[in-house]
C-alpha cells in the first residue's frame, strides 16, 4: 500500500447508497432515483389532470370522482407493478441461495483489496469422497483433530433448520470471550463499548450479524467525530494546519448540510480524506496516522470499515441473510474485519471522551475545577472524574481529553432528551440545513431522532468551502 491517498482531502461526499425496498417495502431509496415510484406518481398527476377536465356526466362530485380515479389509477398501474417487481426480486434472491456456494473470507492482511474482496464468494459443487469399504472401515483410526483455517468456512457438523449454529474464532474462542471485543467494551468511547456490548450478548447469529454491522457504523462516526474535534480545535494553530484543517472540516460540514445527512459511506470517506492530512500532521491528532495507514502486513482502519460497509449495502439492498447458516457465514466473514477495526482504532483509547458536570472558578489560583462523567467504557453509569484547568468550559458538553486539554466535541456529539425514550441519550449529528432550521441528530443507542435549534447553527458555522477552492 502506498502513502498517496485515494479520494483528495476535499472530495465531496459519496452519495447515498440506493437501498432496496426501503420505503413501504416496495419503493427504493432515495425515491427520486425509483423509476417505480416516478411511474406511480406521473399515474397519479395524469389523472388528476384529465378527470376534472373530461366531459364525461357524473352523479359524484367532481373532487370526489377525481380522487376515485387517482386511486384507481395509481394502484392498477403504479402499486400493482411495483409489487409484482418485488415479487420477482424475491424469487431471484430464492433462487441464488439454493445454488450450492463455498463462502472463503479474505483475511485482513490481504492489503488494500480486503473492502472488496470481502463481499465476494466463490460458487464450487460440493465434492463427497467415496465411502471407505469395510476393511478400512475396521483397520483405520481416527484421524487426529485439525483446526480449520480461521479465513475459511467450517459448516456445522450438524445442521438444523430451527437452530443457530454456533459461532466461534479460530474454531475455539466464542464471540463472547473475545479477548479484542473485551478490550473495545472497557476502553472504548461508550457508543462503540455500548455496541460491542451488544454485540457479544446477542443470542442468535440472526442478532450477532446485526450487532457486528452496528458496531461498525458506530465506530466509524465515533473516530470520524473524534478527530474531527480535534482538528477543530487545531485551526487556530499555524497556517498550514489552519488551511489544510479548514478543508477537511468544510467537507464534513458540507456532507451535513445535504438534505441526506452524513451516512456510513460518508464517515469513512471522510476518514479516508484524511490521510494527506495526518501524513503531513502526524501529530495532530495523536494515534491517527498509524490507524489510517496500512503497511506490507496489515491493512488499514478505513479498509476494514468499508469491507463493513460494503456487507451493510449487501444487506440494505435486499441480500440480508435468510437462515442462522446464512448468518453464521455472513458474521465468520465480517468478523475480522471488526475486531481489526478495532484494533487499528486505538487511538481512541487515547483520547478519552468527557460529559462535564460542573465548572467553578478558584480566584486564588486562577483555574477552574471541573467536575465531568467518564463517558468510556460500556456501563450506563459512568464514573466521575474531577480536573483542575486554566480555562473554563461549558455544563453538559462532550469534551475530547487532548494531550493539549479539553476540546469540545460539538457539534458532533451531544447529550439530549429524547422524547421517545424519556431520557438524556448521547447523540451524533447528521444533517441540519443550509441556512437555517435545527439540526437533526441521531441516538448512538437506539437511532432516535432527536432536534436541537443551537447545534443547527454550530454546524452552519463550520468552517466552509472558499470561493475559488477545489471542493
Amino acid at each position: 500500500m502506498t502513502d498517496a491517498p485515494r479520494v483528495p482531502p476535499s472530495a465531496p461526499p459519496a452519495p447515498r447508497s440506493k437501498r432496496r425496498n426501503a420505503v413501504l417495502a416496495l419503493y427504493d431509496s432515495p425515491l427520486y432515483r425509483d423509476w417505480a415510484f416516478w411511474m406511480t406518481v406521473g399515474w397519479g398527476l395524469i389523472t388528476a389532470v384529465a378527470i376534472p377536465s373530461g366531459d364525461q356526466p357524473s352523479s359524484l362530485p367532481v373532487w370526489l370522482d377525481t380522487l376515485l380515479a387517482v386511486l384507481t389509477f395509481v394502484i392498477l398501474f403504479g402499486v400493482f407493478p411495483t409489487w409484482i417487481r418485488l415479487l420477482i426480486r424475491r424469487w431471484l434472491a430464492r433462487r441464488r441461495r439454493r445454488s450450492p456456494q463455498s463462502f472463503v473470507g479474505t483475511p485482513p492482511s490481504s492489503g488494500g483489496g480486503a473492502a472488496a474482496s470481502s463481499a465476494q464468494r466463490l460458487t464450487s459443487p460440493v465434492v463427497l469422497p467415496p465411502p471407505p469399504s469395510g476393511a478400512e472401515t475396521a483397520t483405520r483410526q481416527p484421524p487426529a483433530a485439525q483446526t480449520p483455517s480461521p479465513r475459511q468456512h467450517r459448516g456445522p457438523s450438524q445442521p438444523h433448520p430451527q437452530q443457530s449454529v454456533p459461532l466461534t474464532k479460530d474454531g475455539t474462542e466464542p464471540l463472547s470471550s473475545s479477548s479484542v471485543l473485551a478490550d473495545a467494551r472497557r476502553m472504548m468511547p461508550h457508543p462503540v463499548a455500548r455496541a460491542i456490548r451488544t454485540l457479544q450478548q446477542a443470542n442468535t447469529s440472526k442478532e450477532q450479524y446485526e450487532a457486528v454491522l452496528d458496531a461498525a457504523e458506530i465506530l466509524a462516526i465515533s473516530a470520524s467525530v473524534t478527530a474531527a474535534a480535534v482538528l477543530q480545535g487545531k485551526i487556530a494553530g499555524s497556517v498550514e494546519i489552519d488551511e489544510s484543517g479548514r478543508r477537511s472540516l468544510a467537507t464534513l460540514r458540507s456532507a451535513l448540510l445535504t438534505p441526506g445527512g452524513a451516512t456510513f459511506g460518508t464517515w469513512t470517506n471522510w476518514l479516508e480524506g484524511l490521510r494527506l492530512f495526518a501524513a503531513g500532521h502526524p501529530n495532530a491528532v495523536p494515534g491517527l496516522p498509524q490507524a489510517l495507514y496500512g503497511d506490507a502486513h496489515a491493512t488499514d482502519l478505513v479498509d476494514h470499515l468499508n469491507a463493513l460497509r460494503t456487507e451493510r449495502n449487501r444487506a440494505a439492498h435486499g441480500d440480508r441473510p435468510q437462515s442462522a447458516g446464512e448468518s453464521t457465514l455472513r458474521v465468520t466473514e465480517i468478523r475480522p474485519h471488526l475486531e481489526q477495526a478495532l484494533t487499528k482504532a486505538t487511538f481512541l483509547t487515547q483520547l478519552p471522551w468527557l460529559l462535564t458536570i460542573s465548572c467553578s472558578y478558584q480566584p486564588k489560583s486562577h483555574t477552574f475545577d471541573v467536575v465531568a462523567h467518564d463517558v468510556m467504557g460500556d456501563h450506563p453509569d459512568f464514573e466521575r472524574r474531577e480536573f483542575t484547568w486554566p480555562n473554563p468550559v461549558a455544563n453538559d458538553v462532550f469534551y475530547i481529553l487532548s494531550p493539549e486539554g479539553p476540546v469540545s466535541l460539538s457539534p458532533f456529539v451531544a447529550s439530549l432528551f429524547c422524547p421517545q425514550c424519556q431520557q438524556m441519550e448521547v447523540c451524533y449529528a447528521t444533517r441540519t440545513g443550509k441556512k437555517t432550521g435545527p439540526a437533526v441528530l441521531k441516538s448512538f443507542a437506539r437511532g432516535h431522532t432527536v432536534h436541537s435549534a443551537d447545534l443547527g447553527d454550530e454546524i452552519r458555522s463550520l468552517p466552509a468551502h472558499r470561493p475559488g477552492t477545489a471542493r
